[in-house]
């Protein structure tokens, strides 16, 4: 687990064969996972946000691109390589 303000911003992790695992607040109790695979940071007027770009869910898919409040992140990211088994 990384802290996400030691991420590359604008970064395409695609690259170097690994994607990264945000952990999103929907609800108090509710945390969802979102695997990306670049993300950035857009400052809005009142709000910042969070820019990332899914992965598709099978190749054929074109990636979907989601804006989320940047405080119901939580901080802590999972960089995951391409390949390596994830236990959820």
């Amino acid at each position: 687990m990384q802290n996400i303000n030691g991420l590359k911003k604008n970064y395409d992790y695609a690259q170097e064969n690994c994607y990264l695992i945000f952990h999103h607040v929907v609800k108090p109790r509710q945390i969802k996972k979102i695997k990306a695979d670049w993300f950035d940071l857009n400052y809005g007027e009142k709000v910042l946000w969070l820019l990332v770009r899914e992965l598709p869910k099978t190749n054929n898919d074109t990636p979907k691109y989601r804006r989320i409040k940047f405080k119901n992140i939580k901080p802590l990211v999972q960089v995951i390589e391409k390949g390596e088994r994830l236990d959820d």
